[in-house]
């Protein structure tokens, strides 16, 4: 499967990250017991103004369906022993090893071996599941819209606030309340356009 080098960012081994991960040994109780694991290839969108998180790719190698990494974080961050499951073809995604866990595998292979078959499938349908339900919680709200909100929110409270101290001080007459209303809904314009742009910066930290 081919990627953008232009539009992402490509982790995959030997990346020191995973490369730690892979020789770590205290990881490997992370994979064999927590079943916390990491993607053989993950993306990250290089042109986003997200968070790190929000800007991680998972692609399965089944059906090229490219899934948010946010996927498989939170509730459903661990349990995914065999891999991440796709939520599109319900492939399983191939994921790192940590050696010491591969160490582990191998001198018990005679007892999971025996188990494998049966578990494999319950378990392939529980993270099943558990991903479509994780994809039916991701938010679909353009961001600059969320912005948008955020400033209207702000500017209606703030001229809500600016009426009450008029109307204390003296009689608000309506000049002055067609004042209140552009003061506010300028700085409530304003107020959304610094969150954009505090957004836009924390984001430029690249990975």
């Amino acid at each position: 499967m081919q990627y953008d080098p232009n539009k992402y960012q490509i982790l995959r081994f030997p990346s020191p990250l995973l490369l730690f991960r892979a020789i770590n040994p205290m990881l490997a109780i992370n994979e064999l017991v927590l079943g916390q694991r990491l993607p053989k290839v993950t993306l990250i969108e290089k042109d986003s103004k997200e968070p790190l998180q929000s800007r991680q790719v998972v692609p399965c190698p089944h059906c090229n369906a490219m899934n948010p990494g946010s996927l498989w974080s939170n509730s459903n961050a661990f349990g995914h022993w065999f891999g991440y499951v796709c939520p599109e073809c319900s492939g399983i995604i191939p994921c790192l090893w940590n050696l010491s866990s591969l160490l582990l595998l191998t001198l018990s292979a005679p007892v999971w071996l025996l188990l494998q078959k049966g578990l494999k499938k319950r378990w392939l349908a529980i993270s099943y599941r558990r991903v479509t339900s994780m994809k039916a919680k991701l938010p679909t709200e353009n961001k600059e819209q969320s912005f948008i909100k955020m400033a209207q929110v702000f500017a209606v409270l703030l001229f809500l606030f600016m009426l009450f101290i008029q109307s204390r001080a003296s009689d608000l007459s309506f000049q002055q309340a067609v004042i209140s209303l552009v003061i506010s809904s300028v700085v409530g314009v304003m107020f959304g356009k610094a969150m954009s742009l505090t957004k836009l910066a924390t984001s430029k930290k690249r990975y």
